[in-house]
């Protein structure tokens, strides 16, 4: 398997880069104190893994001459995030291992006004679920993925362990990348796709990231390049 931490660290990125209340936005709450826990369910072939991910709103950090609304994940990460009048966005992450915020080099939007059906807008990923079988397990670092992100609702219900939630907006993002496989047949491109779910005064209640679907690549019976799906499901928000 992949790093873990690799693996978490962009999940929750998109995460964040995706789901702010009273302070923000209805759909993305940012006052102190509020918390969400969530089931990260991964899916490959042949293979499933379950696990728990929390997320908390800490306060306010002021950096530069900016402040932010933080919002702190169970593995130690820090993401720096604000609101206006162009949308919801997250501006700076900090690791375990960063003693000050890392700047993001344009603003990473998580929801971009007008929030109404067939708004749109780019968010730069990169592969986290997708792993090279042969001749090693890791993608370049570097492998960037722009996904298109569209409303298609904001009527939305949606049931998760939380419960049930109505008038949800539905993001549905698409995109693919050319990722290098042999001498002999070059590249190829991989589709990806991401599905989320806010509900009012709630956020992020469920997202579904696709990366091949739990197909491979394969050359001469030779599997590349594995691919799956991670689920992400609201269990508890207080």
């Amino acid at each position: 398997m992949r790093v873990i931490t690799i693996i978490i660290f962009s999940i929750l990125s998109l995460l964040l880069s995706s789901c702010v209340g009273n302070v923000g936005d209805d759909y993305f709450p940012l006052q102190s104190g509020l918390k969400w826990e969530y089931k990260l369910t991964t899916t490959y072939i042949d293979e499933t893994t379950r696990e728990l991910v929390t997320l908390e709103n800490i306060g306010k950090e002021t950096y530069g001459e900016n402040t932010y609304y933080v919002r702190r994940s169970s593995y130690g990460i820090d993401y720096y995030l604000n609101a206006d009048e162009s949308g919801v966005h997250r501006d700076a992450l900090r690791t375990l291992v960063e003693l000050m915020p890392r700047l993001d080099s344009s603003p990473r939007f998580v929801l971009k006004y007008p929030l109404e059906v067939g708004a749109s807008w780019q968010v730069i990923t990169k592969p986290i679920i997708l792993l090279r079988v042969f001749p090693n397990r890791h993608l370049a670092e570097a492998t960037q993925v722009p996904m298109i992100f569209e409303i298609v609702s904001l009527s939305e219900t949606v049931t998760v362990p939380a419960g049930e939630f109505k008038n949800c907006i539905k993001l549905e993002a698409l995109g693919e990348t050319e990722i290098y496989t042999d001498g002999v047949n070059g590249y190829t491109a991989i589709p990806f796709k991401i599905e989320e779910w806010y509900a009012p005064d709630v956020g992020l209640v469920k997202q579904v990231r696709y990366e091949l679907d739990g197909e491979q690549i394969s050359i001469a019976k030779t599997p590349i390049f594995a691919g799956g799906r991670k689920t992400l499901e609201l269990i508890k928000f207080n």
